[in-house]
C-alpha cells in the first residue's frame, strides 16, 4: 500500500463532511434518524461499499457492514470507498442535497449488515 497524498487525505476529508452535511440537512431529519437508529449498535469490522449513478439525479450506495469491530459505522463507510476521488468528483458533479434511506431495505444477516442509501438532486 502506498503513501497517502494530501490531494487523497482533503478528497477523503471533503467526502466525509460533504456526504454528513448532506446527511444531517434539516430537509432529510426524518431518513438521517432512521439510518442512525439502523447502525445505532453497530461497531463493524469494516464496510465494502459500492455505488452506481443515474446520469444526473441520484448515486446509489450499497453498504455491507462486517460486524464484530470496534469502529464507527460513519468512519467505516468512507474508508470502504475504493475510489474516494471517482466519488468524489461525482457528487459535487451531481450537487444532490436528498439523502434517502428505507430501512426496510436493510438485511442483517449472520456476520453483516447490508444497507443501501441514496443521494438524489433535487428537481
Amino acid at each position: 500500500m502506498g503513501k497517502i497524498t494530501n490531494k487523497e487525505l482533503s478528497i477523503k476529508k471533503s467526502l466525509y463532511e460533504d456526504i454528513k452535511k448532506i446527511m444531517t440537512s434539516e430537509r432529510n431529519r426524518k431518513n438521517y434518524i432512521a439510518f442512525q437508529d439502523t447502525v445505532k449498535d453497530l461497531h463493524p469490522e469494516n464496510c465494502i461499499v459500492k455505488f452506481g449513478w443515474e446520469s444526473g439525479t441520484t448515486i446509489e450506495f450499497t453498504l455491507a457492514y462486517k460486524k464484530g469491530g470496534n469502529s464507527e459505522p460513519y468512519n467505516e463507510f468512507i474508508e470502504g470507498i475504493e475510489d474516494k476521488a471517482h466519488a468524489y468528483y461525482f457528487i459535487m458533479g451531481l450537487n444532490p442535497d436528498i439523502f434517502h434511506f428505507n430501512p426496510i431495505t436493510v438485511a442483517n444477516i449472520d456476520n453483516y449488515l447490508i444497507l443501501m442509501f441514496k443521494l438524489k438532486r433535487n428537481g
